[in-house]
């Protein structure tokens, strides 16, 4: 239980670099195309970040709301199509890579275990599947360890493991 509490910790500070990250990218986009109270909806990406799955399009309601209240649809058009660039963006190249650096969980395993925690348990699995993913790979991590701290005592290790 030690190391899920350790990566569900690591799991959320993965999150919260993540939300920064997208924060500060989502307000230099609508900054640069002139869209009214960037900061704000920036801010409010940031906090929708934090929401697994769902928060990324929730978070473009509110921008695309202010675009269109601000130049009508065609500024809506392109605030949307900006939210949508930004999270294909996110969610292939700047998730898995934050996952890898600070939960240390590879991003195919990501990936992967986010597929099968939503097929599995819907929403929660979503919730759950990095940070007990990132479980799973330490404990098999501590086994393979074990096992060849073992086979280094009985001096059956492999070339370069037992010293």
């Amino acid at each position: 239980m030690e190391a899920l509490a350790g990566q569900n910790s690591k799991w959320m500070q993965g999150q919260i670099v993540l939300a920064l990250i997208i924060g500060v990218l989502v307000f230099l986009c609508l900054f640069i195309f002139g869209i009214p109270h960037p900061l704000l909806l920036a801010v409010l990406r940031q906090r929708f970040e934090l929401i697994p799955v769902f928060g990324q399009f929730l978070a473009a309601i509110p921008g695309v709301a202010v675009a269109f209240a601000a130049g009508g649809v065609p500024e809506a058009l392109w605030v949307a199509l900006l939210y949508f660039v930004i999270q294909q963006f996110e969610s292939n190249l700047i998730y898995p890579v934050v996952v890898k650096k600070i939960v240390g969980v590879p991003p195919l395993l990501v990936i992967l275990a986010l597929i099968i925690g939503f097929k599995l348990f819907g929403f929660l699995g979503v919730l759950l599947s990095v940070p007990l993913a990132g479980a799973l790979q330490e404990l098999v991590s501590d086994i393979d360890r074990r096992k060849t701290r073992a086979l280094a005592h009985k001096g059956l290790a492999p070339d370069g493991d037992a010293q």
